[in-house]
C-alpha cells in the first residue's frame, strides 16, 4: 500500500512540528517604539514575514532541532559576525534542493544571531501568501524591523518617508532598486558612518536574512533587488552589514549571485548529512516513547524499537530531506483521524516505508517551466528512465540533439535537478522521488514518462556505439577511450532499455532497432559476432510478436543457428544460443505447426540442459525451456509422456529457485499452464486445483508493478476458466474475469500481447453469459474479440482464433436473441443484422484462408456458417441465405466423401 502525504503541495511547508523552537525578540522601548506604530502605519510592513511570526500560521513552519545542524549552522554564524576587513564578502548565497532544510536553518541563524543584538532584519518569502510571495512590500518590512532592531535608523526612516510619499507605494513610480536604498540602505550607512573606521571594521556586522528568495514571483524584482545589494556592496566596501540569501537553485537567481565576486557560495545539499537526519530520528523517537505507553511496553518485550536495521532502512528512504522526514515521523507518530483507525505506532512504522515525499506539486511547477522548451520531454525522460546519470554531453548524443539545448531545458530546473558546472559531470536529481513522480502516471499526469521512451534511448545507444564502430570497424571498442553516451551504451542499453520494457515499444521501434543491430553485427569482431546474433534474434522476435509475419522470425531462427555454428562444443557460450534456439523454434512451431519445429526445440533445450549441470546458474532455465517445448509437444500429440516430462522439469526447476529467489515466478508460471494442459485432457480435478495453487502463488511473487504481473493473471484467470468448466461455480469464473481484466489494464495499446488478453477476457465472458444470460456480458465478449482482431490483421498466426471467436460469440448473442421477445438492453433488432453480417465475413474468411479442405476443423466452421446464414434469413427474409445453406449441405457432403 503506497500512502502519500502533502499531495500537491507547491512549497516546502510541511505542518508538523515535533519540537517547538521558539525565539525572543528584544524590543527597544525608547521614544522611537513608544512612536512606532506612527511609522509602522507609514511603512505598512509584511507583519508576518519576519523569524518571529507565527509559523503555524504563516509558513514555512520550519526549525532545527536541538542538536541537528550543527556544524553548518556554526559556520554560518561565525560568516556572519566576522568583521569585514577579514572576509570581504558581504552577501553569502545558501541553496539546495527542496527539503533540505533551508529554511529552518534561517530560523537557527536568525534566533543565535538575534541573540547577540545584530540581527537587522528578516523576511521569509512564501509563495501563494499573498505579498510574502511578491517584492513589492519587501523595502518597507526591511525598514519597518530595521527601526526597531537599530533605533538610531528610525528617524532617517521616517524622514525619508514623509519627504517621498511613493516610497511607500508599490505601485510606484520609483524603481524598486531607489526605494530599497532611501528607506534601508542609505539609513543603515549614515548610522554606520557615525562610528569610526577602526570600530566600524573590527566591529561585528549587522545581519539581513532574506529566506526562500525563489519563492517570490515577481522574478525581474528579484533580480533588481539582487543588483541593488551589489551596488550597495561594490561602493561600500567597508559596510558592517551582511545579508545572507536562502533558496533553490533558479536561473534568475543564479545567474546574478554567481556571476559576482561579491557573493559566497555555500552548497546546503553538501551539509545533510546522514547522521543530522540519524539525530533528528533518536531526538524525535525518545520524545514520543516517553509519552506512549504502548511503545513502552513493546520496547520491554522485544527490545529496542525501531531496531537497527528499520532505522537504517528510514534514514536511507528519507535522503537527506528534512522535509520529508518530518512528514514521515508525522504519519508515524500522529493519532488517527478515523475513529475507526485503531493502529498504533508500530504498525504505521513499516507503512511509511512507502510514503513518498509529497513534493508532487512542487515536481509540477517546477518542470512547467521548461516544459514548453523544445525537447523537454526527451530530456526528462532520459533523466528519469537512464540507469546511472549522464553528463550534458551524454544526454545530447543519446538524444542526437546539442548540448545547448539540454543545457536550455535545464537551467530552469535546478531547484530539483543538480546540474553540474561542466558538460562532462552528471546530471542528478536530488532526490529519488523525483524519479517516482516522473514514471508514475496517477501522480504525474502530462509529466509521465512512458515506459515506451526506453526504445528512443536504446536506439540513441545504438546510434552512438554505431558511429563508434564505423571508426575502427572489427575491432572491440575501449570503452574508456568512447563518449558517455557509448559507455553508457556498451553498459546497459542490453539490459535497462530492454529487459521487461521491450513489450512496449512499438512496431516502429523494432524495426529500427533491427536494421541498427544489424549493421552492428557486421561491425564486431570475430568474438563477439556470436553475442551480436543472438541479439538481433532477440529483436527479430520480438518484432515477429507485432506483425506476426512468418519470415520475421525464420530469419531469428537462422541467426541463431549462426550463432550456434560460432559455438561449436566444447564452447564456453554454447548453450546460450542452445536455449535461444530451442525458445525460437518453440515459437515458430506455435505458429506453423510443424511438429518438426518443436521437436527440434526439444532437442536444442535437451543439450542445453546436458550443458548446464547441477549446480550450474542457468539449470532451472533450461529445465523451465524443456518443460515448456514439451508441454508444446503435447499440445500437438496429446503423448501424456510428454506433459509428464513437462511437469517433472517444472518441479525440478522450482526445487532450484526456492523462496526469495527472483526467478521463481517463471517456474511456477510454467509448472501451472502444464498442470493445466494435463487436466484439460485428462479432467482429473486435482490437477487443476494444483495449477491454481500455483498460479496464485506465481502471482504473490509479481506485485504491481512488477513486470510479469499480467502473465501471472493471465494464467491465474486460464485456470480458473478450465475449473469453471467442470465445477459450475458462478465465484470461479466471476475470479476468471477479474484476473483477465486486471492483465488487460496492464498491457495498453501497442503492448504485442494485448490481443492475448482481449482474446482471454472474451472468452471469460462468454462462459459468463452462457451461465448468467446477461446480455451485457456477450457484448462485451463481442467487443474485445473485435478489438483483439483487429490486433491480428493477416497473415497474423493467431488471426483464425479471432474469426472463430468472434462468430461464435456473435452467433450466440442472435440465437439469444431470436428466443426471447426482449433483447435486454438492445431495444430492438437492428443491428442484429450487422451482426450476422460480420459474423458470417469472418467464418468466410475462416474457411478460404485456414481452414481450408481437410483441415480437422473445417466441417464444424462449415456448420456454423450455416447456422449463421439461417439466422440471418429469419431476421433480414433474404432468399439467398437459404439458398447457400442448401450449396453449403452438399459441400459438406462431397468433402466428407473425399476425405473419406
Amino acid at each position: 500500500m503506497e500512502f502519500r502525504i502533502l499531495e500537491g503541495s507547491n512549497n516546502d511547508q510541511v505542518d508538523l512540528r515535533v519540537i517547538t523552537v521558539e525565539g525572543d525578540y528584544n524590543h527597544y522601548n525608547g521614544p522611537l517604539a513608544r512612536e512606532g506604530k506612527s511609522l509602522s502605519k507609514l511603512l505598512q510592513p509584511i507583519t508576518d514575514a519576519s523569524h518571529t511570526r507565527d509559523r503555524k500560521r504563516s509558513p514555512p513552519d520550519s526549525a532545527c532541532l536541538p542538536g541537528t545542524r550543527k556544524g553548518v549552522v556554526k559556520w554560518l554564524v561565525i560568516w556572519a559576525s566576522s568583521s569585514v576587513l577579514l572576509r570581504r564578502q558581504h552577501i553569502l548565497w545558501l541553496y539546495g534542493y527542496a527539503g533540505c532544510g533551508k529554511s529552518a536553518i534561517a530560523q537557527e541563524v536568525s534566533q543565535r544571531v538575534q541573540s547577540g543584538g545584530r540581527l537587522l532584519a528578516t523576511f521569509f518569502f512564501f509563495r501563494g501568501a499573498g505579498d510574502r510571495s511578491k517584492i513589492g512590500r519587501l523595502p518597507n518590512t526591511l525598514a519597518s524591523q530595521m527601526a526597531i532592531s537599530l533605533p538610531e535608523t528610525g528617524p532617517l526612516v521616517e524622514a525619508a518617508a514623509k519627504a517621498e510619499p511613493q516610497l511607500m507605494e508599490v505601485e510606484s513610480c520609483l524603481s524598486l532598486s531607489a526605494r530599497l536604498h532611501q528607506l534601508v540602505y542609505e539609513p543603515f550607512k549614515a548610522v554606520a558612518g557615525q562610528a569610526s573606521l577602526v570600530k566600524t571594521l573590527l566591529s561585528d556586522p549587522y545581519l539581513i536574512i532574506i529566506d526562500g528568495l525563489d519563492e517570490c514571483v515577481d522574478k525581474e524584482g528579484v533580480q533588481e533587488f539582487i543588483a541593488a545589494t551589489l551596488t550597495l556592496f561594490d561602493q561600500n566596501p567597508s559596510l558592517p552589514l551582511r545579508i545572507l540569501i536562502t533558496s533553490r537553485v533558479e536561473q534568475h537567481i543564479h545567474s546574478r549571485l554567481v556571476t559576482s565576486g561579491g557573493v559566497r557560495l555555500k552548497d546546503l545539499g553538501d551539509h545533510c548529512t546522514t547522521r543530522d537526519i540519524q539525530k533528528f530520528m533518536r531526538i524525535v523517537f525518545d520524545a514520543e516513547t516517553k509519552g506512549s505507553p504502548i511503545i513502552q511496553a513493546h520496547i520491554r518485550q522485544n527490545g529496542s524499537w525501531p531496531g537497527r536495521a528499520d532505522s537504517k532502512r528510514l534514514v536511507d528512504h528519507i535522503g537527506g530531506s528534512f522535509i520529508f522526514a518530518s512528514t514521515l515521523f508525522k504519519f508515524i507518530f500522529q493519532a488517527p483521524a478515523s475513529p475507526n483507525d485503531h493502529s498504533t505506532p508500530l504498525d504505521r512504522f513499516p507503512l511509511a516505508l512507502n510514503i513518498d515525499p509529497g513534493l508532487d506539486g512542487l515536481y509540477s511547477q517546477t518542470l512547467a517551466r521548461s516544459a514548453h522548451l523544445p525537447y523537454f520531454t526527451d530530456i526528462i525522460s532520459t533523466l528519469a528512465l537512464t540507469a546511472k546519470p549522464l553528463p550534458i554531453s551524454g544526454i545530447a548524443e543519446l538524444l542526437d540533439i546539442q548540448a545547448s539545448a539540454v543545457a536550455h531545458v535545464l537551467v530552469d530546473l535546478q531547484a530539483i535537478v543538480q546540474v553540474p558546472g561542466t558538460d562532462d559531470a552528471p546530471v542528478t536529481f536530488y532526490h529519488t522521488s523525483l524519479r517516482d513522480f516522473l514514471t508514475t502516471e496517477s501522480r504525474s499526469g502530462q509529466l509521465f514518462v512512458t515506459p515506451s521512451f526506453h526504445a528512443r534511448l536504446l536506439i540513441g545507444g545504438l546510434s552512438a556505439e554505431l558511429r563508434a564502430r564505423r571508426r575502427t570497424p572489427k575491432v572491440r571498442l575501449d570503452r574508456q577511450k568512447q563518449t558517455a553516451a557509448v559507455q553508457y551504451s556498451l553498459g546497459h542499453s542490453a539490459t535497462t532499455h530492454w529487459n521487461d520494457v521491450y513489450p512496449s515499444f512499438t512496431s516502429d521501434n523494432l524495426k529500427k532497432i533491427v536494421q541498427l543491430q544489424r549493421e552492428q553485427v557486421e561491425l564486431l569482431p570475430g568474438n563477439d559476432r556470436a553475442y551480436g546474433l543472438d541479439i538481433l534474434a532477440i529483436q527479430l522476435i520480438s518484432l515477429f510478436y507485432h506483425d506476426g509475419v512468418a519470415s520475421t522470425i525464420e530469419e531469428a531462427i537462422s541467426m541463431h543457428r549462426e550463432a550456434l555454428g560460432l559455438r561449436p562444443h566444447p564452447h564456453p557460450d554454447r548453450h546460450h544460443s542452445l536455449g535461444l534456439l530451442g525458445n525460437a523454434l518453440d515459437s515458430l512451431f506455435k505458429h506453423s505447426r510443424h511438429v518438426a519445429d518443436i521437436e527440434e526445440a526439444v532437442s536444442m533445450h535437451r543439450e542445453a540442459l546436458s550443458l548446464r549441470p547441477h549446480p550450474h546458474p542457468y539449470r532451472p532455465n533450461s529445465l523451465d525451456g524443456l518443460g515448456n517445448a514439451l508441454d508444446s509437444l503435447f499440445g500437438h500429440g496429446q503423448r501424456v509422456a510428454d506433459i509428464e516430462e513437462a511437469i517433472s522439469m517444472h518441479r525440478k526447476a522450482l526445487s532450484l529457485r526456492p523462496h526469495p529467489h527472483p526467478d521463481r515466478h517463471y517456474s511456477l508460471n510454467g509448472l501451472g499452464v502444464a498442470l493445466e494442459s494435463l487436466f484439460r485432457h485428462s479432467q482429473i480435478i486435482v490437477h487443476v486445483v494444483e495449477a491454481i495453487s500455483v498460479h496464485r502463488e506465481a502471482l504473490s511473487l509479481c506485485p504491481h508493478p512488477h513486470p510479469d504481473r499480467a502473465t501471472s493473471l493471465t494464467n491465474l484467470g486460464s485456470a480458473l476458466d478450465s475449473l469453471f468448466k467442470h465445477s459450475q461455480r458462478v465465484a470461479d469464473i466471476e475470479e476468471a474475469v477479474s484476473m483477465h481484466r486486471e492483465a488487460l489494464s496492464l498491457r495498453p495499446h501497442p503492448h504485442p500481447y494485448r490481443h492475448y488478453c482481449l482474446n482471454n477476457l472474451g472468452i471469460g465472458l462468454v462462459s459468463c453469459f452462457e451461465h448468467s444470460r446477461h446480455i451485457a456480458d456477450i457484448e462485451e465478449a463481442i467487443s474485445m474479440h473485435r478489438e483483439a482482431l483487429s490486433l491480428r490483421p493477416h497473415p497474423h498466426p493467431h488471426r483464425h482464433r479471432s474469426l472463430h471467436n468472434l462468430g461464435d460469440a456473435i452467433k450466440l448473442l442472435s440465437t439469444h436473441s431470436r428466443q426471447v421477445a426482449s433483447l435486454g438492453s438492445r431495444d430492438d433488432e437492428s443491428q442484429l443484422p450487422a451482426d450476422l453480417d460480420e459474423a458470417v465475413a469472418c467464418t468466410r474468411e475462416l474457411l478460404v484462408e485456414h481452414y481450408i479442405v481437410g483441415h480437422k476443423y473445417r466441417d464444424s466452421a462449415l456448420d456454423k456458417l450455416q447456422t449463421l446464414l439461417q439466422l440471418r434469413f429469419e431476421v433480414t427474409g433474404n432468399q439467398a441465405d437459404l439458398d447457400e445453406i442448401e450449396t453449403l449441405k452438399g459441400q459438406r457432403e462431397n468433402e466428407g466423401r473425399h476425405c473419406s
